[in-house]
């Protein structure tokens, strides 16, 4: 079976689909699909291990890349493409390509669908949903969506297609840092995500300045999108918080996880994810996580790992305070029960073995 993912970019900074579509590609590999991973921008490479086969254009501009697409998907015959995203001409360019060559094709929204989402530039959503985007999601032999939440969305908004539903993974390091006090000895929360006003920063620094304990830091991590970090420290600022914010800039791979070590509560107070990869990465670190039901992530209840709260900033102060009234212990214990529930559920060995069933079973169909 031969599978072609495509994907308008890989840019290291450009947020969870870069990392979680090679992740994907290198899963199918191992588990014996040819899998290829064809970015629409010039110039690129993967850069996570396991992606044995890429292509990318050598020139830029929208007519070469259409011309591209064309000659990839005729040079490889694939038996399915999967396209990752929406509303880039890039994504409707393959999805065009696709249709021409009468290759069925399967698309990961990645979150694009969310109501929060649709919200974001609406007008310009609706004219696109119009003109293309609405038939290319129909056409779709299936959709693929990473928890039942966002397959529920699906359904709401009039598809009906068959969804497949398969998680995103952890890329597990070759060596997990061990946890260790910290050397100012300050126990810390750490944020680690892009700096983007969807994330609920604000709402961090307003229920920080009420709980505000003593002997804690706030660790922020993150690309910074579009100079939002300013209206973050911003806020630090006229709350005089300054000494309990850090923050340090993008982390990758290694240095990301000494991040993760270091920390004793993982906080993610965002209004919309369709996954957040960041959630299961601190669990398999060992560290309890609060986030909003803005992600699917009602199981921290019920493998008793973190707390899943409403949106606002009321129930983000319960949540600080009781994680931080507890003891090391009980975080610990919490930390680990977390880090099982990762490794039996979302690393992406079993993720890619569970998607090329699916894909078998979609293509027995089609």
């Amino acid at each position: 079976m031969k599978v072609v993912h495509i994907i308008s970019g890989i840019a290291r900074s450009s947020g969870g689909p870069s990392r979680s579509s090679q992740g994907l590609v290198a899963a199918l590999n191992a588990a014996g699909v040819e899998a290829w991973l064809v970015t629409c921008t010039p110039g690129e490479k993967p850069w996570l291990p396991g992606v044995e086969r890429f292509r990318a254009p050598s020139r830029p501009g929208l007519l070469a890349l259409r011309a591209f697409l064309r000659e990839t998907l005729a040079t490889l015959k694939p038996d399915l493409v999967h396209l990752h995203g929406l509303w880039q001409p890039q994504i409707h360019f393959a999805a065009c390509a696709a249709r021409e060559a009468a290759i069925p094709y399967v698309i990961s929204p990645r979150g694009m669908l969310e109501p929060w989402s649709l919200q974001q530039g609406k007008w310009k959503k609706r004219l696109a949903m119009a003109l293309y985007q609405r038939r290319d999601l129909r056409e779709a032999v299936a959709l693929h969506a990473t928890a039942m939440a966002e397959a529920g969305q699906f359904y709401a908004l009039g598809f009906t297609q068959k969804v497949l539903e398969s998680p995103n993974g952890v890329a597990e390091p070759t060596r997990l840092p061990p946890r260790a006090l910290r050397k100012d000895g300050f126990r810390r929360v750490l944020f680690m995500s892009r700096i983007h006003r969807k994330k609920g920063l604000l709402d961090l620094v307003e229920a920080w300045e009420r709980v505000r304990p003593q002997g804690w830091k706030v660790e922020i991590v993150g690309t910074d999108a579009d100079g939002y970090q300013r209206v973050v420290e911003e806020a630090v600022r006229k709350k005089s918080l300054q000494d309990d914010f850090v923050f340090t800039g993008p982390l990758m791979d290694d240095d990301k996880w000494q991040a993760y070590a270091r920390a004793d509560l993982f906080v993610l107070p965002t209004y919309s994810e369709n996954f957040g990869i960041v959630v299961p990465e601190a669990l398999y670190a060992g560290v309890p996580v609060v986030t909003t039901k803005g992600t699917p992530w009602a199981e921290l209840e019920f493998y008793r790992c973190g707390r899943w709260i409403d949106l606002g900033v009321e129930p983000l102060v319960l949540a600080l305070r009781e994680m931080i009234s507890i003891t090391d212990e009980q975080r610990a214990a919490m930390g680990a029960r977390g880090q099982t529930l990762v490794k039996e559920r979302y690393t992406w060995p079993a993720i890619g073995r569970k998607m090329a069933q699916d894909y078998a079973e979609l293509l027995g169909h089609s």
